[in-house]
């Protein structure tokens, strides 16, 4: 990893919609029996417009980028919070910027809809070698 200071970007990726299909299957691999991922009815109910995609899906996402980026083993913390719903349709903005670099490198993690809306926020701090 190159020198990296304050404000520099990691990545900034866009992420295309998951889809439906997906989304089932992600419930299905790491066995969430939430219906408001799988039944429209349900997420109806719950007033929402259509099923939501499942926020780890998009912690998925930023632990690929990172381990991409750095290195799966030079990650030592991720942590993400949710703060808007996600839809099977909904292309997400992903970003990594440095927040901090000692003593280990933390990114500022965030995620947005291409409407802008954020719908994910969070840190990952790094171990930088040498």
């Amino acid at each position: 990893m190159t020198t990296l200071k304050q404000g520099d970007l990691l990545f900034e990726e866009t992420i295309p919609p998951a889809g439906r299909e997906r989304v089932a299957l992600f419930s299905e691999a790491t066995e969430d029996p939430n219906p408001i991922h799988v039944d429209d009815d349900f997420a109806h109910r719950a007033g929402f417009p259509t099923v939501l995609q499942q926020g780890p899906m998009t912690t998925a996402h930023f632990a690929q980028l990172l381990a991409q980026s750095v290195g799966a083993d030079a990650v030592a913390m991720l942590d993400v919070t949710f703060t808007a719903p996600v839809y099977p349709d909904d292309t997400l903005i992903l970003r990594a910027e440095v927040a901090e670099t000692a003593p280990v490198t933390r990114f500022h993690l965030s995620a947005v809809k291409s409407d802008g809306t954020q719908t994910a926020k969070g840190f990952a701090d790094v171990r930088v070698s040498g």
